[in-house]
């Protein structure tokens, strides 16, 4: 499971958050205490003028309790009823000499001792209550140098309180706001200058992961932003050109390997040529003078009856088929030397006829459908028209072996460019893709043992290549194969059928 790792843009602003909201906590702090110590001080100055004034209004004699008290008509009386209308004030408590009083003015209910509670008893200036709720001053009452009486005036704080709230409150919609704004703006210009550049470089990395190493970057902002564009330009660049170094290295390696086989396979190839080369001469010297031998003998036939039809036929039939031998075993000598190109033209027409008349005769197609398919328009290959009996004799028998009893043999030819192509094609049991690439070596074969040499496609493919031409093969096991021969069109013809 991967950990939860939060966007850059999201830890730099989540920080920021942090800092403005510390930062604010003790602007906060600091403004709001200051706010209110220039309030509460200018609250008890205001109390300090209201309370001298009141003392000054006082008679030059301050009566004691119980004797007397303060006239509600005096200066003084009439002076309190005056900022007794103000919202903030509470008591005004006059005290005689003794400590009793003589004088007080407030709200109703309220202790007339409220202006001296919690406060020093010889105390002289100005207080605020521990609970916070008001402010009060304190004087004494001087007359002829001599201390006649203590006065008391407590004001409240409600008024303050509530303005330091709303500005409290104030103080916070503008911070809220603030905070908003520079989060977005913050947001914005780290995009712009750092989060952007810093996510297409990732994204140019990533491809260059996926091996496209023509990647530039080309970014906005710091200098450290630049240097490390410019480096990442630097990597791409050198990884390319290792890249391509590599793959040089790969294709000449390739090359080498190719050769390699291909020089091993020649060396195979080479072997089993001087093999075949032995095998070939010691056959036909072996085959020679035994094949001699039938010769003469359907050559005597032949001339002791010379009026007998069927003896002349047999005895040319004889003479024929040993004379094909004959090339045959010649053809196998030459499959182990190079061959050069034939300057005989064959009629691929005439041949194909020729060689289905020879294997019909033979009984080679008992119980099996033979097609002929080839269009009029071919005519002459260049190659020698004997040779090329021997490749579709080859390729006829192969496709007989592969089929069933009333299996089909289609052969067909058509132009191909500058070719002639001709097919041979069964319904056979068809050959195993692993099998394919081998076909067409000496001594590979897929039939049963005792059934074949190998030898028939390799003599083919030799044959058809010393024309000029190449055979291939494609097959499909349980559908049959086809085997394809091209061979280069006679030029005459050539030239009158590209008219």
């Amino acid at each position: 499971m991967s950990r939860f790792r939060p966007s850059l843009t999201v830890s730099i602003l989540a920080f920021l958050g942090l800092l403005l909201v510390l930062t604010w906590l003790l602007f906060s702090m600091l403004a709001f205490k200051t706010a209110a110590n220039d309030l509460y001080a200018q609250k008890g100055e205001h109390a300090r003028t209201l309370l001298n004034v009141f003392v000054n209004l006082l008679p030059d004699t301050i009566p004691t309790y119980p004797e007397g008290f303060i006239s509600p008509d005096s200066q003084s009386s009439q002076y309190i009823q005056k900022i007794s209308e103000e919202s903030a004030f509470s008591r005004l408590t006059l005290l005689d000499r003794n400590g009793k009083v003589i004088f007080s003015s407030g709200g109703e209910g309220n202790d007339p001792y409220l202006p001296f509670q919690a406060v020093p008893t010889t105390g002289e200036g100005t207080f605020v209550r521990t609970d916070g709720s008001g402010i009060i001053y304190l004087t004494n009452v001087i007359r002829g140098g001599e201390t006649v009486g203590k006065a008391g005036l407590l004001l409240s704080l409600a008024p303050e309180k509530a303005r330091l709230n709303r500005s409290r409150q104030l103080l916070i919609a503008y911070f809220t706001l603030d905070f908003i704004l520079l989060l977005g703006l913050g947001s914005f210009v780290l995009s712009r200058i750092v989060v952007n550049p810093i996510n297409r470089l990732l994204t140019a990395t990533e491809r260059i992961t996926g091996g496209q190493y023509i990647q530039r970057l080309s970014v906005s902002g710091s200098a450290e932003l630049a240097r490390l564009a410019h480096a990442f330009n630097e990597m791409a660049s050198a990884l390319r050109s290792k890249d391509q170094q590599v793959t040089e290295q790969m294709s000449a390696l390739e090359k080498a390997n190719s050769d390699l086989h291909k020089a091993r396979e020649e060396t195979i190839r080479t072997e089993k040529m001087a093999s075949i080369g032995v095998l070939a001469a010691g056959m036909a010297h072996e085959i020679g003078t035994p094949l001699a031998s039938i010769m003469g003998y359907a050559d005597l036939s032949a001339s002791e009856q010379p009026d007998n039809p069927a003896i002349q036929d047999y005895a040319r039939r004889i003479t024929e088929d040993c004379v094909r031998i004959d090339r045959i075993v010649r053809g196998l000598l030459d499959y182990s030397r190079p061959r050069t190109l034939s300057g005989e033209n064959a009629d691929v027409r005439a041949v194909v006829i020729s060689t289905l008349d020879l294997l019909a005769q033979q009984g080679v197609f008992k119980q099996m459908n033979i097609r002929m398919d080839i269009d009029e328009s071919v005519m002459s290959v260049k190659c020698d028209q004997h040779q090329l009996q021997q490749v579709v004799i080859n390729l006829l028998l192969n496709s007989r072996d592969a089929s069933p009893v009333d299996g089909t043999i289609i052969i067909s030819a058509r132009h191909e460019g500058e070719y002639i192509r001709l097919d041979v094609s069964d319904s056979g049991t068809g050959i195993a893709e692993e099998m394919m690439k081998y076909i067409f070596d000496p001594f590979f074969t897929t039939k049963a043992p005792g059934k074949g040499t190998g030898l028939g496609l390799a003599i083919s493919a030799r044959i058809v290549e010393g024309f000029g031409g190449r055979i291939t093969a494609s097959s499909k096991v349980g559908e049959g194969s086809c085997f394809s021969v091209w061979l280069l069109q006679a030029q005459a013809e050539r030239s009158e059928h590209e008219q």
